[in-house]
């Protein structure tokens, strides 16, 4: 595959780091300036990140749920819904997907998202290699890791649980050991092990995303100015945008429990009640 450099595009992109109050860019303005400068090809590995923003939008699309349309998504409702209707328009899982959720018995929003997953993560390691297939597999290893302890820690049923058929899901469904036997093939698990030790969930996320954000640098140390570099980019944009959202539904909350606090607290004399 040929190698192509964006130095340009690289050196204009702002610095981020995971604990910034937000992301210095809007998604439109960085996928606007990646369009303008990224080959074709290039591009269309870029759009493949936000696939999972797709796949939100199908299971509330066919489930008929009125969330808000992900904004992440490459593909709008109106070329959802016409590319369910005609295939071809949308990548091949989609329809495919599309074909279980007829012919299957109803099921709930949340079954429906494992084999959503299942297909689009078979789909993704079809149609990636080097850095995109590498970050997707790790992706993968660690969803199903944290499956796997949850199931430990709530005693839950494990079938149907994990996705592939690999190192990882043999480990994670045999093994009794605190890191399921796993921490010499992956050098990121005693940094999750610790990380899922944590009390607090905000820390215990917080933890995770600095995995994600470390394994991103990892995979990017020898590469300066490819397409790599800006693909990276893209993961820790939505890793510190879903907290810059985060902080922002907190900050809500906690104004709107002031308000109503303040509300309750002014009790005026019935002397000054108005008739």
């Amino acid at each position: 595959m040929q190698k192509r450099n964006y130095y340009y595009l690289i050196s204009g992109l702002p610095d981020m780091v995971l604990e910034q109050s937000k992301a210095p860019l809007l998604l439109p303005e960085l996928m606007e300036q990646l369009r303008l400068s990224l080959h074709p090809d290039d591009l269309q590995r870029a759009r493949l990140i936000f696939l999972p923003a797709d796949n939100q939008n199908l299971l509330n699309l066919l489930g008929k749920e009125a969330s808000p349309w992900n904004q992440q998504g490459q593909f709008s409702q109106e070329a959802m819904e016409e590319g369910l209707k005609e295939p071809g328009l949308l990548p091949s899982y989609m329809n495919r997907f599309h074909q279980y959720y007829k012919n299957e018995a109803p099921f709930t929003r949340d079954e429906l998202g494992k084999p959503a997953y299942r297909l689009s993560h078979e789909y993704l390691l079809e149609h990636t290699n080097g850095f995109l297939h590498q970050w997707f597999t790790f992706e993968n290893s660690l969803k199903n890791i944290l499956a796997a302890w949850n199931i430990r820690k709530y005693q839950l049923p494990a079938e149907g649980q994990f996705i592939g058929e690999n190192m990882v899901t043999e480990a994670v469904r045999k093994s009794h050991a605190h890191d399921f036997g796993l921490t010499a093939e992956l050098p990121f698990l005693d940094k999750l092990m610790h990380a899922l030790a944590q009390e607090k969930i905000p820390e215990r996320e917080k933890a995770i995303d600095r995995i994600k954000w470390n394994f991103i640098d990892d995979l990017n140390t020898f590469n300066y100015f490819t397409v790599e570099v800006v693909l990276g980019y893209l993961l820790k944009w939505i890793l510190l945008n879903r907290w810059t959202r985060m902080d922002a539904e907190r900050g809500r909350q906690g104004i709107e429990t002031l308000v109503e606090a303040l509300e309750n607290s002014l009790e005026f004399p019935k002397k000054f009640t108005l008739a």
